[in-house]
């Protein structure tokens, strides 16, 4: 069997699904993105939250039934947006329940409030699976997320060598690669490095990754 790359969170919807690749395309329904027909995510990221969610978020519900979509998110917190935090948390919080409620894994956004993420997720008792993406902070933050079970998805940015040590380290069992909005990089590109780095064939990274694909979106 020729096992894909995967390619867990990008923004690209022109990504043709085959044998080579496994794509899950992020839909925000707060910034005038409409669902597809592919594999996809939904959810309200934190950055376009506005005077509309209530609205969004009852499309959200109708949306998610759908067969196709297969993660909820990106959704999450960040300090840097102009969002208001209390606004967003309560926005995150009402996601987070919807993906209990309809038992969808979730794709974290999370700039700078790592701590108020997991508070939101143990208060609402969370045990499906989550994936921080786009993840690019240090070892000592990535070995207590992976000790909680959760997944890092690591992007381009790993490239120039500023997560080595999280790339080295890792259990493979809790990691997943991403393009994101990178729309000039291959996903495969990002394979290559990470092998590199561990000193693994791809093809043994490409086996373990889709088997946390296959694990974390029941394919």
């Amino acid at each position: 069997m020729l096992v894909p790359y995967i390619d867990i969170h990008t923004h690209r919807l022109d990504m043709i699904q085959n044998g080579f690749n496994r794509s899950v395309i992020n839909i925000a329904l707060n910034h005038n993105e409409t669902i597809i027909e592919g594999d996809c995510s939904i959810g309200l990221h934190p950055w376009y939250i506005d005077n509309n969610t209530e609205k969004t978020l009852e499309l959200m519900q109708e949306m998610i039934q759908k067969g196709n979509v297969v993660a909820l998110g990106e959704c999450g917190l960040d300090k840097n947006s102009a969002v208001s935090f209390v606004v967003q948390q309560q926005v995150f919080d009402q996601q987070v329940l919807l993906a209990i409620a309809f038992q969808k894994p979730l794709i974290i956004h999370c700039v700078r409030a790592f701590q108020e993420v997991l508070a939101s997720l143990v208060k609402a008792k969370f045990h499906l699976p989550v994936i921080f993406h786009g993840y690019r902070k240090n070892w000592a933050l990535a070995k207590q997320l992976i000790a909680k079970g959760y997944y890092l998805s690591i992007g381009i940015h790993c490239l120039n060598g500023s997560q080595d040590e999280v790339v080295r380290n890792i259990p493979l069992t809790h990691l997943f690669l991403e393009t994101d909005t990178y729309t000039a990089t291959e996903v495969a590109t990002l394979y290559q490095y990470v092998a590199q780095v561990r000193s693994i064939p791809v093809e043994m990274l490409k086996q373990a990754l889709y088997h946390n694909y296959k694990i974390v979106l029941k394919k």
